[in-house]
């Protein structure tokens, strides 16, 4: 944005460079992403965040390809309206990018997601609930399978 703002040669030239590595690491991460949402552990409520996580990371992949495009298109000649097209897709880029990490802090700080601590004590909150259950169902098994009272030993028409 230094470049775009002071038109210093130099500035855009490195933010040129720049902006390539960003388009590369954000495939990488993009890549890595993919790998890790069907090898991490993540409990229910944090599916729907790394979803929209997946598609932020994604957008932001396809923005930052369009800007280095754009960055090469026109190399060190940003003036005019072009200075204020690649300043407001850089913006834009920032934006989507924070948002993504901000919904990755909270897969995992809120919910747990990739942590091996939360992934265990889930495991055992769900273990007590199902073993909760089962002790309740067997309670009422054993009281639906009695007769109502005044109906013991014999059957009748109503």
């Amino acid at each position: 944005m230094i470049g775009i703002i002071s038109l210093k040669r130099s500035f855009i030239q490195t933010a040129n460079i720049v902006s390539v590595f960003a388009a590369i690491g954000a495939g990488m991460a993009v890549i890595s992403g993919l790998f890790a949402e069907e090898s991490i552990w993540h409990p229910g409520p944090a599916h729907e965040i790394l979803e929209a996580h997946e598609m932020f990371g994604f957008i932001f992949l396809g923005v930052i390809i369009v800007t280095v495009i754009f960055r090469l298109a026109i190399g060190d000649k940003i003036y005019g309206r072009l200075k204020w097209i690649g300043f407001i897709m850089v913006l834009i880029a920032s934006g989507i990018v924070g948002y993504g990490g901000y919904l990755g802090g909270e897969m995992v700080y809120t919910h747990g997601a990739g942590v091996m601590e939360a992934q265990i004590k889930t495991a055992e909150v769900d273990s007590l609930q199902n073993e909760l259950s089962r002790l309740k169902g067997e309670e009422q098994t054993e009281e639906a399978e009695q007769a109502p009272r005044g109906h013991d030993g014999h059957d009748h028409a109503h």
